[in-house]
């Protein structure tokens, strides 16, 4: 590398650094003439970096916040972050963006909302949830347990219990806590959004190493996760196979198809209660091949 690039590279990385960059110390520095420098740093603006002489520090600086470690992102890249920002904003609250601002501002993201053409449904979450997740969130890699006060959905009396936390999960726009419920004595499911308070223990929890997330998760359907695994069969109508078909609902799920343009639709779920839900919302235009049980609970003859 030539003297003239090293020297520029120099200068770039005193001015990076914040340090005091004058003609004169620059000069004496490199070992060169003022009017050298001059040239130099002629050559970095002329070379798009944002180089302005400050009055007031009496110095060269970077100007529009400028910084060498900033990367240069795509539209596309721009993009992918924008809609995380807007989905963070649906789910939580203002301490969260301001938590993604200081990120953004630390990678030169400029401006990262979305653009008018995309939309996305707002389905703000209370503020409370935000605060839940982030104690809850300090909470589980420790293995302190926490105290809720908790009212279920179709629940008539609110409820306190000391938890074990063991991981959060999203489903279908709600944040979930799985843990070890000691009021109940077995492992629970809470919504965040139906906590009214939670706070940390300073008691700790020994995890049990039975207790694995993806092995738990992988049988649920919907918010569901307890329950003895079983296989279930659907038979769905050809007018609402296309429904059907054109998302994965859940991670077991096989299609098969028939000539009359009708499919199956097999699962391996945990239990019938996630399913049940979800297989409503289908009828009449489904019906149960198996197992028999849920048949006959379902659509009794």
């Amino acid at each position: 590398m030539s003297l003239k690039h090293t020297s520029m590279l120099k200068i770039l990385n005193l001015l990076d650094k914040g340090a005091k960059v004058t003609r004169a110390g620059v000069a004496a520095d490199l070992g060169v003439t003022p009017r050298t420098v001059d040239r130099y740093i002629a050559a970095l603006q002329d070379a798009n970096f944002p180089i302005q002489y400050d009055r007031e520090k009496k110095s060269y600086v970077f100007g529009d916040n400028y910084h060498l470690s900033k990367a240069v992102f795509t539209s596309e890249e721009t993009l992918v972050l924008s809609l995380a920002r807007s989905a963070l904003m649906k789910d939580f609250g203002p301490r969260t963006v301001t938590v993604l601002d200081a990120i953004e501002n630390k990678i030169g993201l400029c401006e990262p909302g979305l653009p008018k053409h995309i939309i996305l449904s707002s389905n703000v979450q209370s503020p409370s949830v935000e605060e839940y997740f982030r104690l809850l969130n300090q909470a589980i890699p420790n293995c302190r347990k926490v105290e809720i006060t908790y009212k279920a959905l179709h629940d008539k009396e609110t409820t306190c219990r000391t938890v074990d936390p063991y991981y959060l999960f999203y489903n279908e726009g709600i944040w979930l806590l799985r843990g070890y419920c000691h009021l109940r004595k077995q492992m629970r499911t809470f919504a965040l959004d139906k906590m009214i308070t939670l706070r940390m223990l300073d008691s700790y929890y020994l995890p049990k190493s039975h207790i694995v997330a993806e092995e738990e998760l992988s049988g649920t359907f919907g918010s569901m996760v307890a329950g003895k695994p079983v296989t279930v069969v659907l038979r769905f109508m050809k007018e609402f196979a296309p429904y059907i078909q054109r998302r994965k609902w859940h991670p077991s799920q096989q299609i098969k198809e028939f000539k009359d343009g009708s499919i199956e639709a097999t699962f391996r779920v945990n239990g019938f209660k996630g399913i049940k839900p979800w297989m409503y919302r289908w009828i009449p235009y489904v019906e149960v091949v198996r197992p028999k049980e849920l048949r006959e609970c379902c659509f009794p003859n």
